[in-house]
């Protein structure tokens, strides 16, 4: 995609952007359909919204008639990641590392899936540039998400990008302090937790082992498939934050039992690279009931390695 000032400032929802700029390999799981500029710091973005998708779509209960909220924030992440490739100049080869990803949701009547996709507009806004020796290497966007003209969710997060060899560096680094070597592709194998449980239905879907309850909450293996066409769309030596987020959600969902509630929020904080040929877990707590709020820790080895909090609100029987 290039830069053309007689594009359009308003978003359309016509194709897909490149699935370069997305960072996807299929096409089919590319979700933003269009870049805009007004200002260095000020963006609008198109995206859309599939009624059905194997990955996104398959839960159970009430939670199956409406759009799912992580589905929203992969939208914004392909619509951020984009962003930085089309208006900052950031080169293909460069790997990206987030540190912070988060999704305020509305509750709202947009969130079900009616007769048409939907088609979702962002606005976009730079608060602040990371920058080293006079050069940016990362930002800090809030992406306000709107269908139809309603609010629907707004998502923030903080990234940087790296150099391949800093990364190869950073990534050494990391597996070093686990003990470990060059990944070589070889994962943990684990026991999936039943799909009804975690409220799926596919047990593909599954990415975590059966939940553990103890006295402050519950604890689950994470089963990671780098086979799975979603999560693992193109190779990755590490569990990518997508994964470590759906592992939290269904271990929460575990803990709260049948018919849980629908999730509304999410803020998390990656700390460190969660390496997939090392155990690793889901530690959950409940530390609120109105609304209901749950607290999750990735751990491998002794070490946190990554935050999120989720936020539930309740989904009428249909």
């Amino acid at each position: 995609m290039t830069t053309d000032i007689a594009r359009p400032s308003v978003a359309t929802h016509l194709r897909t952007i490149s699935r370069h700029l997305a960072h996807r390999c299929a096409v089919s799981e590319v979700f933003v359909t269009s870049l805009h500029t007004h200002t260095p710091d000020s963006y609008t973005v198109g995206a859309q919204l599939p009624r059905m998708h194997a990955y996104y779509g398959d839960h159970v209960g009430p939670a199956a008639t409406h759009y799912d909220p992580l589905l929203v924030m992969e939208a914004a992440r392909q619509a951020a990641i984009a962003l930085t490739h089309e208006y900052f100049g950031v080169p293909g080869d460069m790997a990206f590392v987030v540190r912070t990803f988060n999704g305020s949701g509305v509750d709202t009547a947009a969130w079900r899936i009616g007769p048409a996709p939907a088609d979702l507009v962002m606005s976009v806004q730079v608060g602040r540039r990371h920058e080293r020796a006079g050069r940016v290497q990362g930002v800090d966007m809030v992406l306000d998400i709107a269908c139809g003209g309603v609010p629907m969710m707004t998502v923030d997060g903080s990234f940087t990008w790296i150099t391949p060899r800093q990364w190869d560096r950073l990534r050494s680094s990391s597996r070093t302090g686990l003990g470990l070597g060059e990944f070589d592709g070889t994962t943990v194998p684990g026991e999936r937790a039943d799909p009804a449980a975690v409220g799926r239905d596919n047990r593909r879907n599954v990415v975590i082992g059966p939940l553990q309850r103890h006295s402050a909450g519950g604890t689950a293996v994470l089963v990671a498939d780098t086979g799975h066409p979603v999560l693992f769309d193109h190779p990755l030596d590490h569990a990518p934050g997508s994964l470590l987020i759906e592992a939290a959600r269904q271990t929460a969902t575990a803990l709260l039992g049948p018919n849980p509630p629908q999730l509304l929020c999410v803020a998390s904080t990656f700390d460190k690279f969660v390496e997939l040929d090392h155990p690793a877990a889901c530690v959950a707590e409940i530390v609120h009931t109105d609304p209901m709020v749950v607290r999750c820790g990735i751990r491998q080895g002794d070490t946190l390695a990554a935050r999120i909090d989720l936020e539930f609100a309740e989904v009428p029987e249909q």
